[in-house]
């Protein structure tokens, strides 16, 4: 579109050119899908256009939907949404039974639905009040990495789940599926052979399985951290996409999923009431000794050069020894604007 005409298209031109596809032969299904779902995914693109702007200059490219992608979904008018006893009533679908009870006496905000590949979901937001809690007056460093999930300053310490047996397993049988897959697909075919639905089936479920591990650990260590109801927590203010350019390291980053840790410390410490602080970018927290205040000096200290090798190091000024991760985090835990 743009190269044709210069511009971007707008939301209201893409609902207006959707409503003159709906008219042709090929498309006549599409009259049988609700008309708030084709709306709000226009919504949905113009959106995610006006946000990805930044993201260009930083090399990003936009990843367009497919009927193709192997997860799928769908928005559900909030307004029809009537939820019953572990039932739901959707818009044009009729009532679906769900595995849980969903909030009968709050407005529903923003349902979607979604396909997997196994199984279908629906999200549905409802607001919620909490109450204050008491607060210690304790401030909380908190040092990411790649050996551990996290490293904080009040002694806590979270594994990388990805270095568990089970999940390096899943892994693996994930990238045997994976290959699988790519034997068996067939270049220019629209409809692939019965061995390559069942190889991408298993790939997707496998997908699933690790995403839902890692979910998982991430959601258990931010919510027992929290728990621990400090004054503030402070965090590093990484760039997650100047670290996936790193060759080397870029498949570890993407796996530990930083962006998704950072995102549920920081709503689960808005719940609590607890002060969620980035540190200031260019805050060498690592690099700091924590008892003395030195910074570390490649010129003079024995460890040399510093990189990512080093994980330990000892203060040419007072002589201690630092673990990197501990001492990054007792920083963090003392920093002010």
């Amino acid at each position: 579109y743009y190269k044709l005409f210069g511009k971007s298209v707008s939301q209201l031109a893409l609902q207006k050119r959707f409503t003159k596809i709906k008219k042709r032969k090929r498309y006549k299904w599409l009259k049988d899908i609700n008309a708030q779902v084709p709306k709000q995914a226009s919504k949905d693109f113009d959106k995610a256009r006006k946000h990805s702007f930044e993201k260009y200059k930083n090399g990003y490219h936009t990843s367009y939907k497919s009927k193709k992608d192997l997860i799928q979904g769908f928005y559900a008018n909030y307004e029809r949404l009537i939820i019953g006893k572990k039932v739901v009533d959707i818009q044009s679908i009729g009532e679906v039974k769900t595995s849980q009870q969903l909030p009968r006496n709050k407005k529903p905000s923003n349902p979607r639905v979604t396909f997997d590949g196994r199984h279908w979901w629906i999200s549905v937001g409802f607001e919620e009040s909490f109450e204050a809690q008491e607060l210690t007056d304790e401030s909380i460093g908190v040092d990411v990495g790649l050996k551990e999930l996290f490293v904080a300053s009040n002694g806590t310490k979270e594994r990388n789940i990805n270095k568990d047996a089970k999940v390096k397993k899943l892994l693996k049988r994930k990238k045997s599926a994976q290959r699988d897959m790519s034997r068996r697909f067939t270049k220019g075919v629209k409809i692939q052979s019965a061995g390559y639905e069942k190889a991408k089936t298993e790939h997707l479920r496998l997908s699933r399985k690790i995403t839902n591990i890692r979910n998982n650990h991430i959601h258990q260590a931010t919510a027992k951290l929290v728990k621990t109801k400090p004054m503030r927590i402070v965090v590093e203010d990484l760039s997650i996409s100047n670290l996936l350019k790193n060759k080397k390291l870029s498949k570890a980053f993407s796996f530990q999923k930083l962006n998704f840790f950072f995102q549920c410390l920081s709503y689960k410490c808005e719940k609590y009431g607890i002060e969620y602080v980035k540190a200031d970018k260019w805050f060498a927290s690592s690099k700091i000794c924590s008892c003395c205040g030195v910074k570390y000096d490649h010129s003079v200290q024995p460890e040399g050069q510093w990189s990512l090798k080093i994980r330990e190091w000892c203060c040419v000024g007072c002589n201690s020894h630092h673990d990197r991760d501990v001492n990054a985090s007792i920083n963090l835990s003392r920093w002010v604007k």
